[in-house]
């Protein structure tokens, strides 16, 4: 455990080595605003946030270093063999194999495992080609998602809950906030086609190790959107569902997890979001004896995150393959990647300070942490060096750890992008 009392002064020292000033107080709670005008920074290998846009600017602590682990010396970047990469998509939401990290934060570009070609899908689009309707009540939502039919739905304003904790979202979806508002209170989504008569009449959610008696939910697209007192999780991707995109949306605290996925879900991408005070983060596997749902699947790439004074579970992972990169995790107040029974993780170009610890040990072991990490005033991660390589999947170029602090909150979270990204 850390002494938290250096947070301040830390930070403050790296306010003025860059001399950029620190738009936030170290203390927890404290998030960003965003509005006009310009100052962004300029892009990374990776693209940066767009022209204009604006964020808090957290200052590169003084001295810091890259951190480095047991057996975590593989390059980040380098050009994979083996499967060939996502095709591109075209329309809402349209999935490109860009090298580049994520292509910055207002550009419609998807890299990852959620544009990997697998399952049948070359990629996701979500509703591209479909209507596109525009939603501002519970009921016109639950309408718009009640089908396999192809389909943009735009939230505008804020939708209040209609009493269920979580509410359905079928495939071919693409949803998207209209502005800088768009607001789900009190619910979340549930990507899965563990439908409600499935679950009255063979139980509450799959079991079997297999999709038996319904067809999984595929080809999802979810952006711009903040989720506030979400009643369940904010977003649950379970039951085999695949080729699922979490963008850009801003994350309050809920009732349990913000981002769920498990029993057996596969190719997802969570990018470019913001997490403010959330407690269960991101789960990757829900349950150590899951292991014939999960085993061999699981794939989940996280980028550009925003772990503002969250909690744990950024990622903790059982069973699953998880590529953890380009996130800014500053003020946890435990772990940022749990390791669980059978996880094989990949972490590189994180930039991670003030947190209790780099990783926490759940019964796995297999983490490669290269030394493009950098860690300040949080216990290191222990690592074996033994996680997967994802370039097997698909090629990426990390921004350098150190632009970090500053490219993902200008970049990350709700309000960057308009809504007519579709």
């Amino acid at each position: 455990m850390k002494n938290r009392t250096l947070c301040l002064a830390t930070l403050a020292l790296g306010c003025a080595a860059l001399a950029t000033g620190c738009g936030a107080s170290a203390g927890a709670g404290d998030t960003a605003s965003s509005g006009g005008g310009g100052g962004a920074p300029a892009p990374g290998q990776g693209g940066g946030p767009a022209a204009g846009s604006t964020g808090t600017a957290w200052g590169v602590a003084s001295g810091a270093q890259s951190s480095s682990a047991s057996g975590g010396g593989a390059s980040a970047g380098s050009s994979g063999s083996g499967a060939s990469a996502a095709s591109s998509g075209s329309g809402a939401g349209a999935a490109t194999s860009s090298s580049a990290a994520g292509g910055g934060p207002a550009d419609g570009s998807l890299i990852g495992f959620a544009a990997y070609d697998a399952d049948g899908l070359a990629t996701t689009t979500g509703g591209s080609g479909g209507e596109v309707v525009t939603v501002t009540s519970y009921a016109d939502l639950a309408a718009a998602l009640g089908d396999d039919a192809p389909r943009v739905i735009r939230i505008s304003g804020t939708i209040v809950g209609g009493g269920a904790p979580m509410l359905r979202v079928r495939s071919n979806k693409t949803l998207i906030g209209v502005g800088a508002d768009a607001t789900i209170d009190g619910f979340g989504f549930d990507v899965s086609g563990w439908t409600e008569e499935l679950a009255a009449s063979t139980g509450e959610t799959c079991t079997a190790a297999t999709p038996e008696g319904y067809t999984p939910v595929s080809n999802v697209i979810i952006r711009n959107l903040t989720f506030v007192n979400s009643a369940d999780d904010s977003i649950n991707i379970p039951c085999f569902s695949h080729h699922v995109w979490v963008d850009h949306n801003t994350f309050e605290r809920s009732h349990d997890g913000s981002v769920d996925v498990k029993r057996g879900s596969d190719w997802v991408t969570v990018s470019w979001n913001h997490f403010h005070q959330t407690v269960k983060t991101l789960l990757l596997g829900h349950d150590d004896g899951n292991g014939a749902q999960d085993t061999g699947r699981l794939h989940v790439t996280y980028h550009h995150n925003w772990f503002d004074h969250s909690d744990q579970r950024h990622p903790r992972v059982r069973f699953g393959h998880a590529h953890v990169f380009n996130n800014f995790a500053v003020g946890l107040g435990d772990y940022m990647i749990g390791k669980g029974v059978g996880c094989s993780i990949y972490a590189d170009g994180n930039y991670l300070q003030d947190a209790e610890a780099a990783t926490d040990d759940y019964g796995g072991s297999d983490l490669t942490w290269t030394d493009t990490n950098v860690v300040i005033n949080t216990d290191p991660a222990s690592a074996n060096g033994q996680g997967f390589d994802p370039s097997m999947f698909y090629a990426w170029t990390p921004d350098p750890a150190e632009q970090i602090p500053t490219l993902v909150p200008a970049g990350a979270g709700a309000g960057v992008l308009t809504g007519d990204e579709i």
